[in-house]
């Protein structure tokens, strides 16, 4: 919380060094405007107010307006072939690490360097995991964008890696956030209501979710295991209301995982999950 705060007046501060032309225009014009000066911008302070002010003007686009700003975006950032070239064949001549480390960030591109910065506004994460999301119901319009998903995704492994996870059991006791959440996010065999997640939760089942520590209260996958008799022969004789005593359980079955977060389609939990 504490440190929040010190990040929100961080960004307060460093709006300041907005230019007036961006104040109340909130549009796709200047939108990109900001994008290029974000990628400018070397000092943290205005790279926060910067980085804010690009999350909220995405927030009022429309979707064709989204679709135009990728577009955009993917066009200005992705990697230079000609320097591409040029710098090749300087490194096949001298063979000097400097100019291999130039090389590699022309390879690169400032697509990557984009989303970077962007993780520097309040709530960045969940900002980009969401742009992303929209970016992959765009992606099966326009296939040109992939290079941009492919530089989101590669991004995303790192942040999301296993080892950044926290698995948590789900029970009753759970912020009512977080389980209304997993009725919202239960696409397979839905929740109807909480009367019917209690029927989950009680002591003949169990319910884990995996968190990002970044992702306050939002469940990343969440997995449902229920004790039986011998194998289950359908869902609804898992799901049914609570008829035997779990100690006379001899299974375990694992009969939902969801994937909660649409924008880590492909990423979240390496190869566990895809």
């Amino acid at each position: 919380m504490f440190l929040k705060k010190i990040i929100n007046s961080i960004a307060d501060a460093g709006k300041d060094l907005l230019t007036k032309a961006f104040t109340g225009q909130r549009n796709l014009s200047t939108l990109l405007e900001l994008s290029e000066d974000l990628i400018s911008y070397k000092g943290v302070a205005s790279g926060i107010a910067i980085a804010r002010e690009i999350s909220e003007t995405y927030k009022t686009l429309s979707v064709e307006d989204k679709k135009k700003f990728f577009q955009e975006i993917d066009k200005k950032l992705k990697p230079n072939m000609d320097l591409i070239e040029q710098k090749s064949i300087e490194f096949a001549k001298n063979k000097n690490k400097e100019t291999l480390k130039e090389l590699a960030s022309l390879a690169e591109g400032n697509r990557q360097e984009f989303i970077r910065r962007m993780n520097m506004a309040p709530n960045g994460t969940a900002f980009l995991v969401s742009m992303r999301e929209d970016l992959l119901k765009i992606v099966l319009e326009d296939s040109t964008l992939k290079d941009l998903d492919e530089d989101f995704k590669h991004l995303f492994r790192s942040w999301f890696n296993p080892g950044f996870l926290k698995l948590e059991k789900i029970t009753w006791d759970t912020k009512a956030a977080i389980l209304e959440r997993i009725i919202k996010y239960e696409k397979v065999h839905k929740i109807k209501n909480m009367d019917d997640l209690k029927r989950r939760l009680e002591e003949d089942r169990r319910f884990f979710a995996y968190f990002h520590p970044v992702l306050n209260d939002e469940p990343l996958i969440f997995v449902q295991v229920a004790f039986t008799q011998g194998l289950a022969t359908s869902i609804q004789d898992i799901i049914k209301p609570k008829t035997d005593d779990k100690l006379k359980a001899d299974t375990a079955t694992f009969y939902s995982i969801s994937n909660c977060q649409q924008g880590l389609t492909s990423v979240t939990l390496g190869n566990f999950f895809n």
